[in-house]
């Protein structure tokens, strides 16, 4: 019975890790898709300036800033990788841990604490 409860703590563990790196994921996927709006506006910008002539300090500035769009979606990118790598990881855990015991654990919810609940308005 022990072993158990203890595979049960450790899949509820790993279901609460594995629900943190789904929201990370999740999270990179809103960022990357803000990067490459970014990227794609600054395009739109680019061309113009190409067609218009743009002088040389505007296009330098152009330039600087497509550079750093450019960074970081790479950086949106690297993190997206690391996030997805955190996902597969909690999933390879809870599904041992699943094939385990047989099923996966529901935890019960948090009770909230008498000082946030006197805090509350009433409903």
């Amino acid at each position: 019975m022990g072993d158990n409860v203890d595979l049960e703590r450790r899949a509820i563990d790993a279901l609460r890790r594995y629900r943190e790196a789904f929201a990370r994921v999740e999270e990179m996927e809103q960022e990357e898709a803000a990067a490459r709006r970014a990227l794609a506006d600054w395009q739109g910008r680019a061309k113009i300036a190409i067609l218009d002539g743009v002088a040389s300090p505007q296009r330098s500035h152009l330039i600087q800033s497509g550079q750093a769009i450019i960074a970081r979606l790479q950086e949106v990118r690297l993190a997206m990788s690391e996030a997805t790598a955190a996902l597969d990881v909690a999933y390879r855990t809870l599904a041992a841990l699943d094939e385990e015991l047989g099923y996966i654990p529901i935890p019960e919810p948090a009770k909230p604490d008498a000082a946030s609940a006197a805090t509350r308005p009433e409903e």
